[in-house]
């Protein structure tokens, strides 16, 4: 080699160290250097077989591409957190800028920071670029985590402003930002906050939100989502290769007709009709890359800047949740659904179809109540209903008093409203007292439909109001008798009845006196969604049902009160307003039934508990209602002889046939026992309710 050689060799060697890294997308760095997990489900180097529609999300978030926001509105367990790791991964090795991850709460940053150090670890080119976690430096911890090119990852919650007013970084991730704070401090929307942090980037940045919508209207993913090019992941038919959309309108499934059980689920292709069966996924997901036919399709031209995907669990590759798995959820919830419980449709809404979720409330009326009242008897207990509550409001000159039975599946018939003038501050020992009329109201035994009397199983008295004193000393003297003093709680998604009472007698001392009066809190909120969410039921478990007697003012104070959302510290609350004036002691005493009933544990009641209930309390008699049955037929005469024929006739002209005999009338039946209750200070209801 001579000199002309080497200095041609030195200026070669110079430029091409001077000359940046080819530019790798963030799929292609994802397949070349991430290294998941050994205890994921699918350890080892990433490869985009297991989920072909995540490559073009990967495509978009590169920094080469001119996008600014990605938006993911995906299912539950789909491609999000891999996603945002691969994302994260390949700025930390290639691209060294200051990056903001962003969590809901303080649980989901540690949780995220634990995934982003198992990252660091299994990938070596990240490993020498992070700073060691040492316990006494401060540039590898929780929520920060240094790398070459004086750059931070920093990782912290979203509901604080200084969080995200103290960060500067070009790259933003944020995770579940429908369980975010709608206005962080009273500073305004988190994700504009944080965008705020990117502005002296111009256009050199780039933002990633991810979630699983929630509540429709209150969707934050879902207002992103429309920001964007809404694209959907289109596959084609196996049999017909029409490329489309995997929706639940499409989706099938069916029962085996001998057990009952759900067997089978598919989809039917909109275009040629044919059945598509789940081992047909994998084919069917195969993207173009991957010599398939899937792919991203938008439906919106968007903002120009912001590209938003879609996508339901039913692109689950092979080996996680199957459609026959979603078909008995979504079966599942229908069933609860058509018994005025929108949980079940809502997660699967939130979770299963990545859709944002509306209870479709619609508001039931006094007059549609009242039209459907049945003809049956006050304090009268139906053929189905087998246990009694009472229910107590207290008011300054009156108590009022609501007498409901309840059958399975809580189906339940208001049985009489009653209103006992006095005042609740008199003596229970008075014999004239309001309290006196009430205890005699619930000794009093009603009257069931089969003739036998039936004692009221337990009953409850809300102590709030100007009287609360005066609840508690009428409640401990009679919690052995069933008596349960109760409390409002208007704090929202409190359970119906609480697990557990506080005890509120105190001695002069200030100690809680041991077998002192107990309060238990009854979610009102909760269970007035419960209520309003079966009012539409005419029949069967969770209807209601109201007898012809009671007058309009009870159906108006059933349904006077309407839900409402409001926003307390950026959070959506939804509550129940009463207008001024009005009266609602009739829905507050539904409530305080309701809340008896969990109480005693009817809610966990099977079929079997309740047949054995009924064998105890009510023999096998009529209905007292029911339509008399038409009388027998007497049997078919014998063929008489000639000489039988000849003594009847004499007989019948001697004699006059004789009347049937009278039927003895049974005694009154004894009254059915009631469920058992322990004394007060322990526990009072056993398994299920039943002693």
């Amino acid at each position: 080699m001579n000199l002309a050689d080497g200095h041609e060799l030195v200026i070669r060697a110079a430029i091409e160290a001077a000359r940046p890294d080819p530019e790798l997308r963030v799929d292609e760095w994802a397949e070349k250097f991430m290294v998941l997990p050994k205890s994921g489900p699918q350890p080892g180097p990433f490869r985009f077989d297991r989920s072909y529609p995540a490559r073009r999300v990967h495509q978009v978030l590169s920094p080469s591409h001119p996008c600014k926001r990605v938006v993911a509105k995906v299912a539950s367990q789909m491609f999000k957190t891999q996603t945002a790791l691969n994302w994260i991964g390949a700025l930390m090795h290639r691209r060294p800028r200051n990056i903001l991850a962003l969590e809901p709460t303080d649980t989901l940053v540690k949780r995220f920071s634990a995934r982003v150090s198992t990252m660091i670890r299994n990938v070596p080119e990240l490993r020498e670029r992070v700073a060691a976690a040492k316990s006494r430096d401060s540039r590898n911890t929780v929520q920060a985590k240094d790398f070459l090119g004086d750059a931070t990852l920093y990782m912290n919650t979203s509901g604080s402003a200084a969080n995200l007013a103290e960060v500067s970084a070009p790259y933003i991730y944020g995770d579940e930002i429908d369980s975010m704070e709608l206005n962080v401090d009273g500073e305004g929307d988190p994700v504009d906050l944080a965008e705020a942090r990117a502005t002296q980037y111009a256009n050199d940045c780039k933002f990633f939100y991810t979630s699983s919508p929630k509540t429709e209207g209150f969707s934050k993913i879902d207002e992103l989502f429309a920001m964007g090019t809404q694209e959907q992941y289109h596959v084609p038919c196996p049999h017909c290769s029409h490329l489309h959309v995997l929706e639940l309108a499409n989706f099938h499934f069916q029962r085996d007709p001998d057990t009952g059980y759900m067997d089978r689920a598919w989809f039917v292709c909109p275009e040629c009709g044919s059945e598509i069966d789940e081992h047909h996924k994998t084919m069917m997901l195969r993207d173009v890359e991957a010599g398939g036919l899937a792919r991203w399709v938008a439906t919106s031209k968007g903002d120009g800047t912001t590209i938003s995907f879609t996508m339901s669990a039913f692109y689950m590759p092979v080996g996680a949740i199957t459609w026959l798995d979603l078909a008995r959820q979504y079966a599942n919830a229908k069933n609860r659904l058509a018994r005025g419980d929108h949980d079940g449709m809502m997660v699967f809404y939130n979770t299963r179809l990545g859709l944002s979720y509306k209870n479709s409330e619609s508001t039931t009326t006094a007059k549609q109540l009242q039209d459907r009242a049945e003809a049956n008897p006050p304090r009268v207990i139906p053929a189905q209903a087998l246990v009694v509550t009472m229910a107590t409001d207290t008011q300054d000159t009156r108590l009022e008093v609501q007498l409901e039975a309840w059958g399975p599946g809580m189906e339940h018939w208001v049985l009489d409203y009653i209103v006992l003038p006095g005042l609740p501050s008199d003596s229970p020992e008075d014999p004239n007292s309001v309290w006196a009329r009430l205890d005699e109201i619930r000794r009093t035994p009603l009257l069931h439909a089969s003739g036998r009397a039936i004692k009221i199983s337990a009953d409850s008295i809300d102590a709030g109001g100007h009287h609360t004193q005066d609840v508690y000393n009428y409640g401990a003297a009679r919690a052995h008798l069933g008596c349960t003093v109760i409390g409002g709680s208007p704090r929202p998604n409190r359970p119906i009845i609480s697990n557990s009472p506080s005890k509120v007698d105190i001695d002069w001392g200030g100690a809680k006196r041991p077998g002192g009066v107990e309060r238990w809190m009854v979610g009102t909120d909760v269970a007035k969604d419960h209520l309003f969410n079966r009012f539409h039921l005419v029949e069967g478990p969770g209807a209601m049902h109201f007898h012809d007697k009671l007058p309009t003012e009870w159906f108006e104070g059933l349904v006077v009160e309407q839900p409402r959302t409001r926003h307390v510290k950026g959070r959506a609350v939804r509550e129940w307003i009463k207008p001024n004036g009005a009266r609602n002691e009739p829905l507050d005493l539904s409530v305080y039934n309701l809340a008896t009933a969990y109480r005693l544990g009817l809610h966990k009641w099977s079929a079997l508990d309740w047949q054995r209930l009924r064998d105890k309390l009510i023999p096998p008699t009529g209905d007292l209602f029911a339509p008399p049955a038409a009388p027998a037929l007497p049997p078919p005469a014998p063929v008489a002889t000639v000489a039988a024929t000849v003594q009847t006739s004499v007989r019948s002209a001697e004699a006059p046939a004789q009347p049937p005999p009278t039927p003895v009338s049974s005694p009154a039946p004894a009254p059915a026992p009631i469920i058992n209750r322990a004394p007060p200070g322990g526990r009072r209801i056993l398994s299920r309710g039943i002693s």
